[in-house]
């Protein structure tokens, strides 16, 4: 009986020993994120699919190769009108889309709390490249617009598809800047994948 309980002993201290030596981690702290493969070059990238995990840690770069912020492309009052008081409005662009022969992607705003009648909307087009990069595609111009109302209020941007036989992610980005009204800088984006490959130039 004692040398089973001895044993028994040296059992329980053993398990304390490798126990004290582990590291535990939550299930989702355990999780690697998946990263786009940085071994390609911005030359050797062609456009594909988001890897899982990337979310808003994506990069995104301009037509020249220059990496920029979409968050920070904001004008305030469209840079026009000086500022009166500050308010929120609701952001409102839509998925990215094929409308033959392009990829189309449109940007509206609603008023939330702010109490102009008018505000200064623009959205842009970014492909997804397999160097990790959202590179912008498609531009509107800065359209002074009302609060959504009807299906046309609205800007648009589009890029005519290169090919339609490869599914690739796609971001629309929406940037609305109030008139005479301080409004949060920066922009929302919908995302989602389309048939349409744009490998041409950057416009």
């Amino acid at each position: 009986m004692k040398q089973y309980a001895a044993t028994i002993m040296r059992f329980a201290v053993a398990v304390s020993v490798a126990v004290a030596g582990m590291s535990f981690t939550s299930p989702a702290a355990a999780q690697p994120r998946v990263q786009p493969d940085h071994a390609v070059s911005y030359a050797e990238a062609v456009p594909g699919l988001e890897p899982p995990g990337l979310g808003d840690n994506a990069r995104y770069v301009d037509e020249q190769g220059r990496e920029i912020d979409p968050a920070t492309n904001g004008l305030q009052d469209g840079g026009e009108k000086t500022a009166a008081i500050g308010c929120t409005p609701v952001t409102l662009p839509d998925n990215p889309h094929w409308s033959t022969p392009d990829v189309s992607g449109h940007g509206q705003w609603d008023k939330g709390d702010c109490t102009a009648a008018t505000a200064h909307v623009k959205n842009c087009l970014y492909e997804y490249y397999t160097d990790g990069t959202y590179r912008r595609k498609a531009c509107s111009g800065s359209v002074q617009l009302k609060p959504k109302s009807v299906s046309n209020n609205r800007t648009t941007a589009r890029r005519t598809c290169d090919s339609t036989g490869q599914l690739i992610s796609w971001r629309n980005h929406v940037d609305v800047d109030v008139d005479g009204q301080i409004d949060p800088p920066g922009t929302e984006y919908r995302q989602a994948n389309v048939y349409c490959v744009v490998t041409g130039p950057d416009q």
